[in-house]
């Protein structure tokens, strides 16, 4: 069957000119043309991904950075675990970590303690704002 008989057929079994028809099969044909694409496109990404991840596994430099990163984001771990409360230098209160008053203190005025204890031993009361 040719493109010309399919057109006919069409055209006797819905009444559509030959016009319609084509402008019918040119959408559909965009239409799927962008979709397979679109999942060719996906595909590479994804393959280029793993390329990566495997380029830099081999790489013996990057697996010392990446051991360097892992030492630093266990300190970093620790050092946030550790600042539980801060106060101001200039000032007598000290506050829960998570308190809105602690925001507003400037990072170069900041002194963090990891208890209450501790803080109050260094002379700050805790705030009634925040408990």
């Amino acid at each position: 069957m040719s493109i010309t008989n399919l057109i006919y057929k069409i055209k006797s079994k819905t009444g559509i000119d030959k016009t319609t028809i084509l402008f019918l099969f040119i959408i559909l044909g965009v239409g799927m043309g962008s979709f397979a694409l679109g999942r060719l496109s996906i595909q590479n990404d994804n393959l280029s991904k793993k390329t990566e991840i495997t380029a830099s596994g081999i790489n013996s430099q990057n697996i010392l950075i990446n051991k360097e990163f892992e030492k630093n984001d266990v300190l970093l771990e620790e050092s946030i675990r550790e600042k539980k409360y801060v106060a101001s230098k200039n000032g007598k209160m000290y506050y829960p970590l998570g308190c809105g008053a602690a925001k507003r203190i400037k990072p170069e005025n900041e002194v963090w303690f990891s208890s209450e204890i501790e803080a109050e031993k260094s002379g700050y009361t805790k705030s009634s704002v925040c408990k």
